[in-house]
């Protein structure tokens, strides 16, 4: 039986506004991640140490990086390459020298005398790229390159996705040259320091800085594919903790472009972390915005829960943060959508709890279809089990 041991500090870690920060939550600002404080709750109320958790729909790899660090073993799971990538620098320990190699590298940056107006040959990730960022990043990307290990050029890149993301994504005016270094050292200092602080958290959970990247495992594909093609058969035990946020159906999400200057969109992202992206958006939220595109996410939704199905330990929990744009019309078919995969809803505030709990996600703005009121900030708590 499936009982929530501390019902208030669950509630609490839900509706909480703290910013996300601690571990290495803060290495880039992925679009509708969880709140790490909420992430870490459902870990420790519904998991044992040695279990393994399940993010099927990973992102930023919160779930992941809080798994790891309470000594869970953690399987990640996403079609976005930049998920991927991200979720890796930031469950991959840097030894000392790798430490000192990066800062060595970032300090002989010269940004402001780096390739202004150089670039001739323009690489599609750099559609609507502002050209003094654009120059300064391209400098400080060729640059990473010479350093000596795959996990230092990696750690590198991030960073500079990092910084990217800071001058350009959303803002009107790109900082100048002068700023950027400093922003950059000073970012740097804190994912250091974000990453020591998860080796530190793994070590009190029995888990020593050698071992931490044997207690993930990522997958780039869908968990359908996975589960198809056995990547995780004998890995880890079977998960009895799902812990997700699949996409909003009809909302608007940019999982794979920054914007600039408005409503303009870049892939730069993918450039910065040396990945390709030929995808639109409907790729990354399992369906469009239009009639079609809801039908075919409600479809799509069935058959990922049906592989999970599949894959969950009987015995197991998952549990969900979803956001509607129209909840009076999407809640019951996402809820037919898990019945059709074979989970049953689980009420486990009981009685004294009447309806779904939801929350408020403070600084979310999405465009949300067909609606004058935005409901897409508004996320809902889900649970299920496998039906027997």
């Amino acid at each position: 039986m499936i009982v929530i041991n501390d019902i208030e500090t669950l509630l609490c870690s839900f509706r909480s506004s703290a910013p996300v920060r601690g571990l290495t939550h803060g290495f880039y600002r992925y679009p509708a991640r969880f709140s790490p404080e909420f992430a870490k709750a459902v870990i420790l109320q519904f998991s044992k140490e040695s279990d393994c958790v399940l993010d099927a729909f990973m992102g930023g790899g919160t779930a992941v990086v809080e798994a790891v660090a309470n000594g869970r073993n953690a399987l990640g799971i996403d079609v976005n390459p930049l998920s991927h990538f991200i979720t890796n620098v930031k469950t991959t320990p840097l030894s000392d020298r790798d430490q000192e190699a990066i800062t060595i590298w970032a300090d002989k940056l010269d940004f402001e005398n780096s390739w202004w107006g150089q670039i001739t040959s323009i690489d599609p990730r750099l559609k609507n790229m502002p050209n003094e960022a654009r120059d300064a990043l391209a400098y400080a990307v060729s640059t990473a390159s010479q350093l000596e290990f795959p996990r230092q050029r990696r750690f590198a890149r991030c960073a500079l996705l990092k910084l990217g993301q800071w001058a350009i994504d959303c803002r009107k005016d790109v900082p100048p040259a002068s700023c950027m270094k400093d922003q950059l050292l000073k970012q740097l200092m804190d994912m250091m320091n974000g990453l020591n602080e998860l080796v530190k958290s793994a070590k009190s959970n029995g888990t020593p800085k050698n071992k931490i990247t044997g207690k993930r495992m990522l997958y780039l594909g869908t968990i359908n594919e996975a589960v198809k093609n056995k990547k995780f058969a004998g890995a880890f035990p079977r998960p009895k903790l799902i812990l997700t946020s699949p996409p909003y159906p009809g909302v608007h999400v940019l999982y794979h472009r920054w914007q600039v200057d408005g409503r303009r969109e870049t892939p730069a992202p993918y450039w910065l972390a040396g990945l390709e992206d030929g995808h639109g958006e409907s790729y990354y939220t399992l369906g469009g915005r239009s009639i079609s595109g809801l039908r075919n996410y409600f479809i799509k939704l069935t058959d990922t829960f049906g592989a999970i199905r599949q894959f969950i330990h009987p015995d197991g929990l998952v549990v969900q943060l979803v956001a509607f744009s129209d909840p009076r019309e999407h809640l019951p078919s996402f809820m037919n959508a898990m019945s059709l995969a074979g989970f049953e809803e689980l009420n486990l505030f009981g009685d004294s709890y009447s309806g779904h709990q939801s929350r408020e996600v403070p600084n979310r703005k999405w465009y949300a279809y067909g609606e004058k009121k935005q409901c897409a900030s508004n996320e809902i708590l889900l649970f299920h089990r496998p039906r027997r």
